[in-house]
Parts: structure tokens; sequence; C-alpha cells
């Protein structure tokens, strides 16, 4: 049995899965918040609003800028059209198409040798304590 502490392996967890996060997101030359927004725009066409309010409930990071701030290196770089609302173009299709299996692949690895009834157990765990600490949803 580790002798480390449940805030020593959170961080270090934490930090692991950001590395390669943030590895697969550099590869293809995008942001997080420009992940995070062609991920929502797959679900169909959004306005700059609707995008914001898409958007609000994911955790801040540091590197984050708001969607307006990223949409337009989107729409400069083909993968987003702007007109009444703005979507994903089959090029940003395709991209984010690799992007996703880049994070299956990390969410794979993440996993190995986990079940899904732990897996389970753990979001659940992680969820009660973060409750414990404040966090509503």
């Amino acid at each position: 049995m580790s002798t480390r502490t449940l805030a020593y392996w959170l961080a270090l967890v934490d930090r692991l899965v950001e590395r390669g996060f943030a590895g697969a997101l550099d590869e293809h030359g995008i942001t997080r918040m420009q992940w995070r927004i062609l991920t929502v725009l797959g679900d169909g066409p959004a306005t700059a609003d609707q995008l914001d309010t898409a958007l609000a409930d994911m955790p801040a990071y540091d590197d984050d800028a708001t969607a307006a701030e990223q949409l337009g290196e989107l729409v400069e770089s083909g993968w987003v059209e702007a007109a009444d609302a703005y979507r994903v173009t089959e090029r940003g299709r395709a991209a984010h198409g690799h992007i996703l299996d880049a994070v299956a692949e990390l969410r794979t690895r993440v996993l190995e040798g986990v079940s899904p009834e732990e897996e389970q157990t753990m979001i659940a765990l992680l969820e009660r304590m973060a409750r414990n600490l404040g966090w509503e949803p």
C-alpha cells in the first residue's frame, strides 16, 4: 500500500492527464477552448451567445480564452464557417475526428486495467468529494 496521500495522487493524475490532453491538442494546433467550441458545434450550429451558454459549465483553465476570441481563428483556419450561426465545416469535422481519436486513445491508456465498475465508483467518489468541498453542479 502506498504511503502517498490522496492529494498527491489526485494532483499527479491531473497533471499527467492534462499533459496528455494538451499534447493531443498541440499536435493539431488548437487550444482547449477551440476544442470545446468544435465539440459544441459538432452537435449543430450555434450563435456566439449559445456557445457561451453551452461552455459556461466547463471548468476554466489558465490557457482558456473566451469563445469569441477563439472563433476568429477557427473561421480563419476553415474549420468553422460563420453565417447566421457558426457551423463546423467538413475540414473542421475531419480535424475534430482526428482529435477525438487522440483523446479516445488517451482515455483508453488512462483507464487501462480499470473495470467499468471501478471507473463509475471512482467518478462517484470524486463527485462526492467535490460536493463536500462546496462544489454544486
